[in-house]
C-alpha cells in the first residue's frame, strides 16, 4: 500500500474473550514454537575486511573519545562501552552506512559520545543516569509498552500517542531512549531488531491530556535518535488509527526518514495480520487481556531489564571483556564462545 493511502477501517476490535489470557507484565522470552536463533553468519569478502578494520580501530587501547559533544576532554573506552561494541553492533552500523568503513567508525564514535552525554554510559559516580526512575512519570498511562514477540522472535514495542500524559519536553525523548534500550535488551539470542506498533487512537481516561502530535522539534530529535543511534534496529513498523492531522504530520516528517525505514513501515493494516493472537494485546483483536497498571508493569519491567543486562554483562566479562564479542554468546547459556572475536562466524 502507498504511504499516504488512508483506510477507514478501525483496527482496534474486541478480543475473543473465550481465548483471553490475563496479562499485566512483559514477557522475557518468545514462545518455544517460534524456534531458536542461529549463530552469526560467516562474514565473507569485503564485508569481512570492512568488519576487521572497524574491529581493529576499537581494539586500539590508545583510542580516546570526547566525554560529550561540546568538550575537548578525551577519555578511553570504559568497560560498559566495550560491552556495547559487540560484533553485531559494528555490523549494524556498517550495514546502515552502506559498507563505508570510515563513516561507520565515525558514526560509532558519535554514538559512544552521545551515550556518554545522555547518561547511558556513566564516566563518574556523580553522573546522572538515564534510567527507569528518570522517565517513569512519562509512562504512567502506559503510552509505551513492551509486550510479546512476533513470529520472527522480535520484541513488540507499542507506542500509543493517544495516551499522552505529559507536555512536550526532552524527557519524552529520554523515555524513547530508555524503552529502546529495554526492548533491545529483550531481543532473544539470534535476534537484534524490533517490531514497533504505533497506535494513534485517543483514549479518554484519567491522566491523559492530549492526542496531539508532538512538536516538530521533539519528533525530529526522536527520529535522529532512532536513525543515528539505533541503526538497523527496526525490523518492522506498523501504524494504525491514523487521524487526519497525523497523516499531515507524517507527510511533514517523511523527508526526514531514511529510505530503508520507509520500506519497513506499514500503514493502516491491523496488527493481527502480522502478530499471532497469543502475543497480541486484546485491544487489537489479540488474546492478551492486558491492562496497564503502572505500579505493577513498570517495576517489573525495570527488574527484568536489569537482570538481563547483568547476565549479559557477566558473560561479557567471562569471555574477556573486550570489544567484538557476539551478542549470540552474550545472550546464551553455553560455557564456551561459539563465535570468537577474531572469527568470521560459524554459518
Amino acid at each position: 500500500m502507498g504511504l499516504f493511502n488512508k483506510k477507514s477501517k478501525d483496527t482496534a476490535n474486541n478480543a475473543n474473550k473465550k481465548n483471553s489470557i490475563p496479562c499485566d507484565r512483559a514477557f522475557v522470552t518468545p514462545p518455544e514454537r517460534y524456534g531458536r536463533g542461529n549463530p552469526p553468519r560467516k562474514l565473507l569478502g569485503s564485508t569481512w575486511e570492512a568488519y576487521k578494520a572497524i574491529l581493529r580501530h576499537f581494539q586500539n587501547e590508545n583510542l580516546q573519545i570526547p566525554v560529550n559533544t561540546s568538550s575537548k576532554k578525551l577519555l578511553p573506552l570504559v568497560s560498559e562501552e566495550k560491552f556495547w561494541l559487540t560484533r553485531e553492533c559494528m555490523l549494524r552500523y556498517l550495514k546502515g552506512n552502506k559498507g563505508n568503513v570510515q563513516v561507520s567508525i565515525q558514526k560509532l564514535e558519535e554514538s559512544l559520545v552521545w551515550r556518554r552525554e545522555v547518561g547511558l554510559t556513566l564516566l563518574s559516580k556523580d553522573a546522572k543516569p538515564l534510567d527507569a526512575d528518570l522517565v517513569a512519570p512519562e509512562n504512567e498511562t502506559g503510552k509505551e509498552v513492551i509486550l510479546g514477540f512476533d513470529q520472527e522472535r522480535r520484541p513488540l514495542l507499542y507506542m500509543k500517542n493517544g495516551r499522552q500524559n505529559t507536555e512536550a519536553s526532552f524527557r519524552q525523548v529520554q523515555q524513547l531512549i530508555y524503552m529502546m534500550e529495554a526492548a533491545t535488551t529483550f531481543c532473544p539470542q539470534g535476534v537484534d531488531s524490533l517490531t514497533v506498533l504505533i497506535d494513534f487512537k485517543h483514549y479518554k481516561e484519567p491522566g491523559i491530556i492530549s492526542d496531539k502530535m508532538p512538536p516538530m522539534s521533539i519528533s525530529k530529535l526522536s527520529l535522529n535518535v532512532m536513525q543515528n543511534h539505533y541503526p538497523e534496529r527496526l525490523g518492522k513498523g506498523i501504524l494504525v488509527n491514523i487521524p487526519w492531522f497525523a497523516w499531515a504530520f507524517l507527510k511533514m516528517m517523511y523527508p526526514f526518514l531514511d529510505p530503508e525505514t520507509r520500506q519497513k513501515a506499514i500503514f493502516d493494516e491491523p496488527f493481527e495480520k502480522y502478530i499471532e493472537p497469543s502475543q497480541l494485546d486484546a485491544l487489537y483483536n489479540g488474546e492478551l487481556n492486558f491492562h496497564y497498571k503502572h505500579e505493577i508493569y513498570w517495576p517489573d519491567l525495570t527488574t527484568k531489564v536489569n537482570k538481563l543486562k547483568e547476565s549479559q554483562y557477566s558473560r561479557f566479562l567471562k569471555f574477556g571483556g573486550t570489544v567484538g564479542i557476539s551478542e549470540f554468546d552474550l545472550k546464551g547459556d553455553h560455557d564456551e564462545l561459539i563465535c570468537p572475536v577474531e572469527s568470521q562466524g560459524v554459518i
